[in-house]
């Protein structure tokens, strides 16, 4: 498949993503096209478009790319210690209830 027979295929709201992506993915044979949408399926999808990107001309943007993921990976760290924090949080008062419906019945 061509470029230009890919882009006929997309609709015409996503064709400048396909024209940008498109050549990465034109040059893939078979095989590695069926590779990446394992990875996709996977839910690897960072690795999946990291691989795109690296066929790409434009280096800078692979390591954009890069960057951007590093910033989600440290987030979402964050984002599970402070959920770890509110369920530790949430126990501790639980038990606290529990002691206190414990002391009322006389247990």
């Amino acid at each position: 498949m061509t470029l230009d027979q890919l882009l006929d295929k997309v609709p015409p709201e996503l064709r400048p993503v396909a024209a940008k992506y498109g050549p990465a993915l034109v040059a893939m044979t078979a095989e590695q096209f069926a590779a990446w949408l394992d990875l996709l399926i996977q839910g690897k999808t960072f690795e999946a478009w990291q691989q795109v990107m690296a066929k790409l001309d434009d280096a800078g943007l692979l390591a954009e790319w890069q960057d951007v993921g590093a910033s989600w990976d440290t987030a979402n760290a964050a984002n599970a210690d402070r959920l770890s924090l509110q369920r530790e949080a949430a126990l501790a008062v639980l038990k606290v209830l529990l002691g206190g419906a414990l002391a009322m019945v006389g247990l």
